[in-house]
């Protein structure tokens, strides 16, 4: 049976995001750079910030129960890898 590649997230402090992976391993992301674009910039919000959990695909955060920004597992593996990924 085939694990969804995202366990667990985690919102830090500062914009910083722990992400667990299936395989046991896990990441952390600076998503602060990012408040300052269009796509991510209702993240700066700490309320929502705080919002974030997974489908096992994907990382999504909320207000009012309706997800306002999500970003994929590959979005992820680009994060952290670059684009050879």
């Amino acid at each position: 049976m085939k694990r969804e590649p995202i366990s667990e997230v985690k919102a830090q402090d500062n914009g910083v995001l722990l992400v667990s992976f299936g395989s046991g391993n896990s990441v952390t992301l600076d998503m602060k750079p990012r408040f300052g674009s269009y796509r991510f910039g209702v993240l700066s919000n700490p309320e929502i910030f705080a919002s974030v959990d997974t489908d096992g695909n994907f990382v999504h955060w909320y207000k009012n129960g309706m997800v306002v920004a999500e970003l994929g597992f590959g979005e992820i593996m680009i994060m952290v890898l670059g684009e050879s990924y």
